[in-house]
């Protein structure tokens, strides 16, 4: 999603500055308008995205930052692996 909004933000910046050279001034100012808009909430949207994700990685796991003998990578490493295994099918028993 953030990525959409931010092809379009280009898109739209493109599309102000073919108009203003075109000498449609009014319009460039309303897509550059929109254009801040987009990368604003793009920004917006990144931002809260990481905070959700921050705080579902301490719901799960507890505070990442509290053991100190190994980095915080290494820590939502271990976090994404587990939820990685964890939606992976357990493998079937074959009996002999």
């Amino acid at each position: 999603m953030v990525a959409a909004l931010r092809d379009r933000c280009c898109q739209w910046e493109q599309e102000a500055s073919d108009l203003a050279t075109d000498g449609n001034l009014s319009a460039a100012t309303m897509i550059q308008h929109w254009a801040f808009a987009a990368d604003l909430l793009s920004t917006t949207i990144s931002t809260e995205f990481t905070n959700l994700f921050s705080q579902a990685l301490t719901a799960r796991f507890g505070d990442l930052t509290s053991t100190t003998h190994r980095s915080v990578a290494d820590q939502v490493l271990d976090a994404v692996a587990l939820e990685v295994a964890a939606t992976q099918e357990a493998p079937e028993l074959v009996a002999a």
